[in-house]
């Protein structure tokens, strides 16, 4: 139903060319429907332009890159597994002793690989 209303939304703009207004926490949703981003804090706009300007993380060079936030920490003999939200997905992710360091249930943070060996951070 959400990707469906999403079509229709996108249908709308390019037949009328109105302006709507989107509050939402999915990247992806965000990246699919907008053409401008304003991101508030305290509300105030902290950051404004195109969502891929506004969500690049610049530091990080990879194949690919998500942010998502951390659902849930387990320990598995000497590793653990960290399963991160991302939009409507599931990720599992292998992480040290030391990458857990900074790392909590609820932390937003950016999952990206170069290849074979993910990297996560705190976002």
């Amino acid at each position: 139903m959400r990707a469906r209303l999403q079509e229709e939304i996108l249908n709308v703009h390019r037949r009328y060319g109105v302006t709507t207004i989107l509050v939402s926490h999915d990247l992806s949703e965000i990246y699919k429907l907008s053409t401008r981003v304003l991101i508030l804090e305290g509300g105030r706009i902290v950051k404004s332009g195109k969502p891929a300007d506004i969500f690049a993380e610049k530091k990080i060079s990879g194949k690919f890159k998500f942010v998502g936030e951390i659902a849930s920490i387990e320990r598995d003999d000497v590793i653990h597994i960290i399963t991160v939200l991302v939009g409507n997905n599931v990720i599992k992710v292998v992480a040290t002793e030391e990458e857990l360091a900074d790392l909590a249930v609820g932390n937003r943070v950016i999952i990206s690989s170069k290849a074979f060996n993910p990297i996560l951070m705190k976002a």
